[in-house]
């Protein structure tokens, strides 16, 4: 899709705007001025701490952000975040909580999630470069720079996980320039309270997805659990509600226009300090190689499921997600075309390199274009690479075998990923299998990307894993390798959990076709595995020795630099905005009740449940109505600057109030991630249409009674 508006191209502002930049929460110290400008009138210290209110009520899903809304460990988050891991792991054809929504009445009624769901807890964060770095030199040949910060990493971590409940994760900053120790409270026992029909809660579905006006009910409550002595444990009955002393009221207020607003959360990843190579390549290669592998995706998914056998609703979620994914890379490749993106960063690039070349020492100059080579040769390998495994099956014998192999080893001395702290995860995911896998389907899927892989030059492939599926052969031979190999004994969760148990020697010598696979190709993984270690070693050094030039570059125009969103905690801040994308087309800050009713065609996604209607109909707005709006707010804008891993997000006022929960943004700006867009706008639920569908539509009063609810 084009847009029609004129966009007048600045190379370099002197200052940041306003509402730019997701900040560490210790940050929001140095940027006083701003934020007392853009309407916040409180101490700005109560929001430099993450662990004091009301940062400390901000938690994480692992993968989207939520916070506690009561004293009783429930839990707001988007509904979108919630349909995997609770919604699909109690559906059935028989059962389907998709179409029906899901209240739970009372806590025995709540449903268990699917094994290893979490909410995660920030207790602390410290910078912890040194230790990570301590022993190697900027000379220190690349494998034994990737041994030595791997071990640093190691020892760092145990040293800080004492508990079973305690997770503690070493986080890199500025692209492996500096480094810092996360450690969190991991909740295990989370449970479904309340999810409204997906006929709301993802009302307007891909079609609406990332654009505005919006009108999508996308919100969903959870509760945290823990044992009677407040340990945390897994799903047990004898659990009781997570006492949560910091928690959002929530505001039946909600906000007006020209309101200030912040989003707390856990911000996935951003592209705002790469290489002009990394931008152009993204730009001009990798987005479409992306969008062309998601939409044949999409349609394998399609092909290859159904109704009746139970495929469709256990590849619902990752059809959602390639879904998604494909229309954000999409609007990223018009938004860098209408923003001029390419332009703008290389006029900044050659801003860049003369700087470099007139400041900086012909060392520094080196480094610089060690990196541009080291990332270049990456990059002609990513296409192939992108096709290469692919499937579910495979991946999971290997992991298991790989799994089997570092149980010989003592703890200390096992790769990441296979430690004593990592055998839960790998259990609970192969578990989770039995709601999101089917190996008939695995196949088709595998097997379509497989005759892809082959299809590239043979040296850019992997020659053993390439010679066990007969990819020389032709479609014939490898279409009869991918039968023999789905011919395998193990091929259910409870399987898996069997080969999970079974000893290095016991797989070793046992002819299943999947086995001897994941045997043949082993040596030939952590060769692959190794020289992958070296190279990111390599490009940590190069990286950081990167961003101290750039740094220097952002000094010298006066400019701030902020690190890229890497799944820790920050805030962002604005105002509830109107935005002008295209000439002459205004997007007002708020969208109503009455806007379902005008898309309601009665066909997915646009098939609002009757009762909904009727109460729009009716004009049964209760104490939720906004007298200058004459209805119920549903979704609202501001210029707030989030990414994805920002999805439920709350969206507090100025008195540390939910009014929202942020769930997109708008696919005209979403090239934002590589660089601000001032006109960027991120949409939010808002609090009083959440209130709304909780009293009207579904009657929770059980719920509502539980909310601090402010007016």
């Amino acid at each position: 899709m084009q847009f029609l508006f004129i966009f007048i191209l600045v190379i370099a502002s002197v200052t940041l705007p306003a509402d730019e930049g997701m900040w560490e929460p210790y940050q929001m110290s140095e940027l006083k001025n701003e934020v007392r400008q853009a309407g916040f009138r409180r101490n700005i210290n109560s929001i430099s701490s993450p662990f004091e209110y009301p940062m400390n009520a901000i938690v994480s899903l692992g993968g989207c952000s939520a916070s506690f809304v009561s004293p009783n460990g429930l839990i707001a988050t988007n509904y979108h975040c919630i349909e995997g891991s609770y919604l699909q792991y109690n559906s059935s054809q028989e059962n389907n909580l998709f179409e029906t929504g899901f209240v739970a009445r009372s806590l025995d009624e709540e449903k268990r999630s699917a094994p290893g769901a979490r909410v995660y807890i920030t207790l602390s964060s410290s910078d912890i470069t040194e230790k990570v770095l301590a022993g190697i030199s900027d000379t220190t040949e690349n494998s034994q720079r990737a041994n030595i910060i791997e071990a640093n990493r190691k020892n760092i971590i145990n040293a800080c996980e004492t508990s079973a409940e305690i997770e503690c994760r070493v986080r890199s900053f500025f692209s492996g320039e500096t480094f810092k120790l996360e450690k969190v409270r991991v909740i295990k026992d989370v449970r479904l309270v309340y999810a409204p029909p997906a006929s709301i809660g993802e009302y307007g579905g891909e079609i609406d997805n990332w654009m505005y006006p919006r009108h999508t009910g996308d919100f969903a409550l959870l509760r945290a659990y823990v044992s009677a002595d407040g340990t945390s444990q897994e799903f047990n009955t004898a659990n009781v509600p997570y006492a949560s002393k910091n928690y959002l009221k929530i505001s039946a207020r909600g906000v007006d226009e020209g309101d200030f607003v912040m989003v707390l959360g856990y911000p996935g990843r951003t592209n705002r300090l790469l290489t002009m190579n990394e931008i152009d390549y993204d730009l001009t290669v990798g987005f479409q190689g992306v969008v062309d592998y998601l939409d044949h995706g999409i349609a394998l998914i399609d092909e290859h499921t159904n109704q009746e056998d139970g495929s469709a609703l256990k590849y619902r979620g990752t059809k959602s997600g390639y879904e998604n994914y494909y229309k954000k890379i999409s609007g990223q490749i018009d938004g860098a075309d209408n923003f001029q993106l390419l332009q703008y960063e290389q006029a900044n690039w050659n801003k860049f390199l003369t700087f470099v070349e007139n400041e900086l020492s012909s060392e520094d100059q080196e480094y610089l274009a060690r990196l541009l080579s080291l990332i270049d040769t990456q990059q002609a390998r990513a296409l192939p690479n992108r096709y290469y495994g692919r499937s579910t099956l495979i991946s999971t014998a290997k992991r298991l075998y790989r799994n089997a192999f570092e149980q010989e080893k003592p703890n200390a001395e096992r790769k990441p990923g296979y430690q004593d702290r990592d055998q839960e995860r790998l259990l609970n995911g192969l578990r989770g299998l039995s709601y999101r896998f089917d190996p008939r389907v695995d196949k088709a899927i595998f097997l379509d990307r497989l005759l892809t892989y082959a299809s590239f030059a043979p040296e850019l492939r992997r020659p053993v894993y390439s010679a066990m599926l007969d990819l020389d052969l032709g479609a014939a031979a490898i279409r009869s390798k991918v039968d023999q190999i789905y011919s395998s004994q193990y091929q259910t969760p409870e399987a898996f959990l069997e080969l999970a148990s079974m000893t290095i020697e016991q797989m070793n010598a046992s002819a299943d076709p999947l086995l001897v696979l994941a045997r043949e190709t082993f040596a030939e993984s952590l060769e692959y595995e190794a020289d992958a270690e070296s190279e990111g070693a390599e490009k940590q050094l190069l990286k950081s020795k990167f961003i101290k030039m750039l740094r220097a570059f952002y000094e010298s125009e006066g400019r701030s630099i902020y690190a890229d969103a890497n799944g820790t905690l920050r805030v962002t801040y604005g105002n509830v905005k109107s935005v002008t994308l295209e000439d002459g087309l205004l997007y007002q800050p708020f969208t109503t009740l009455e806007g379902i009713p005008a898309k309601h065609s009665g066909q997915e996604p646009f098939n609002a449940p009757q009762k909904l209607l009727k109460l729009i109909d009716d004009k049964d707005y209760g104490k939720y109505e906004v007298k200058a709006l004459g209805s119920v707010p549903v979704n609202f804008i501001a210029n707030l600057d989030i990414t994805n891993g920002n999805s439920g997000s709350a969206t507090i006022n100025r008195n540390f109030e939910l009014v929202g929960l942020a769930f997109d943004g708008m696919l005209e700006t979403i090239i934002a991630d590589y660089r601000y867009i001032p006109q960027a706008r991120t949409i939010s639920v808002d609090s009083r249409y959440m209130l709304w569908t909780l009293d009207k539509f579904h009657g929770a009063e059980n719920i509502l009674n539980e909310l601090t609810i402010t007016n």
